[in-house]
């Protein structure tokens, strides 16, 4: 793959930029209670999905920002499944409508929402007011067509593949609390990832990485690199033999935040199981975290000179 160059290391400019698909659960189950917020009021998981993925995508935008703006390193696109009984586009607001947006219009299309922060200064709390991003709403209405949302997926990433051939590989982040409702065995299900990961830039494959918010009292796990590591589950089962294996680069990544010893962790599967909202942060932080460098500016200004030149 790509000559001489490792499997996913190439590094990331506007002339090579990087995509993230995000797949969310929208169906009626994402209404179960989710926990507490930092105030302690009841969410849903539904809300807790919306939170942390408007929080994600702000930390994008934040990561592209340069003096002169926002550039343009990323592609995005958030597939909603469950609102209806096929899978489409979910972004809110002015972007509504969109499929694959640049990270620059992602910035300019959020929808800004001014909401009031609890905060604990020398023991006592302090309320500030703030102004946060939102560009996805919580929705939690009918089924669970996960195969049709990854066929969505699928087709979507082979068209920007076609158009971004030596990019990093594009991410997809799957996040649901329910089985597919629209296969018939889980062999249908696990060929249509595996179809989806199988689409390759020059650098390496597709990322698929899983979250299954499964409730009940199992405790989380985070990037198992064996199913032994997993309950009895068959669904949660299924999940990890649907996601991706993940680079040395993410497994450093991984073992950093999550104070693993690299030494004795083989491998990381891209599977959460159980996350709680702890959990659902790092899943996103970890999955999104580049684990390759920004191009460096110079270096894509001489690229844009040569290309005028020629």
């Amino acid at each position: 793959m790509g000559g001489t160059l490792l499997a996913y290391s190439q590094e990331i400019s506007r002339e090579r930029r990087g995509a993230f698909v995000f797949l969310v659960d929208q169906s009626r189950s994402m209404n179960r209670p989710f926990g507490a917020d930092g105030d302690g009021v009841a969410t849903t998981r539904a809300d807790a999905v919306a939170e942390t993925l408007n929080r994600t995508l702000e930390e994008l935008v934040n990561r592209c920002m340069r003096d002169e703006g926002v550039r343009d390193y990323f592609d995005v696109g958030i597939i909603g499944y469950g609102r209806t009984n096929r899978p489409e586009f979910c972004w809110a607001g002015p972007l509504g409508g969109r499929k694959m947006v640049p990270i620059s219009e992602v910035a300019a299309g959020a929808e800004l929402e001014e909401m009031d922060v609890t905060t604990t200064v020398r023991g006592e709390p302090v309320v500030e007011r703030v102004v946060v991003s939102r560009w996805i709403r919580p929705v939690a209405s009918e089924s669970t067509p996960m195969n049709a949302a990854l066929r969505l997926a699928h087709t979507t990433l082979e068209d920007w593949i076609w158009r971004n051939p030596t990019s990093f590989p594009p991410v997809v982040i799957n996040i649901s609390d329910g089985m597919a409702n629209d296969v018939e065995t889980e062999q249908e299900l696990l060929a249509t990832a595996r179809r989806l990961t199988g689409l390759k830039t020059t650098d390496g494959a597709t990322l698929l990485i899983n979250c299954h918010i499964a409730g009940g009292g199992e405790a989380p796990v985070l990037f198992p690199w064996s199913v032994r590591q997993l309950p009895a589950d068959p669904y949660a089962r299924l999940l990890f033999e649907m996601s991706s294996e993940l680079s040395d680069r993410h497994k450093s990544i991984i073992c950093e935040l999550l104070d693993r010893d690299p030494a004795t962790t083989p491998t990381a599967r891209g599977m959460a199981f159980n996350a709680d909202a702890v959990a659902l942060v790092k899943l996103m932080d970890i999955g999104t975290r580049q684990a390759v460098t920004f191009q460096p500016a110079w270096m894509e200004t001489e690229q844009r000179r040569a290309a005028d030149d020629r």
